[in-house]
């Protein structure tokens, strides 16, 4: 059930595997015109269409240094692929580990028209602090 829903997915974290990618090109290309990603669910909101999409991926890549993704477990729907990972991302002081769990939903061209994530942000906190995590300025 949803093998080729899943194969989008994958296809889509491989882009993140082993560090940032190159160029965003390939991993907007599994990415739906008038998508939706919610980065942080329910704390974040979401994030609206394609090339937005891509202004956060690339906010990302430039706060930090690298990236990896581990894939830890796959379901999925004729719809709805959902992953439980372990992400890691390198900042100045180190690698911070980000588990969570993202579900993705494939529309009809086989696109992702909605990505969702649900990280264990007290990790994130305690591996970064609430500043960075929260981008608050120093008082």
């Amino acid at each position: 059930m949803g093998a080729k829903q899943e194969q989008v997915v994958l296809d889509l974290i491989e882009t993140f595997a082993n560090g940032w990618p190159e160029n965003l090109d390939k991993t907007m290309s599994y990415i739906a015109d008038d998508a939706y990603y919610v980065m942080i669910v329910p704390v974040t909101e979401p994030i609206r269409g394609k090339e937005a999409i891509r202004d956060e991926i690339q906010g990302m890549m430039g706060m930090y240094h690298s990236n990896k993704s581990e894939l830890v477990a796959i379901g999925s729907s004729d719809r709805h692929v959902f992953t439980e990972r372990v992400d890691a991302a390198l900042t100045d002081d180190g690698w911070i580990e980000i588990p969570l769990t993202a579900v993705f939903e494939i529309d009809d061209a086989n696109k992702v028209c909605a990505w969702r994530e649900y990280m264990d942000l007290s990790s994130i906190i305690e591996q970064q602090g609430k500043e960075a995590v929260f981008r608050i300025a120093d008082s």
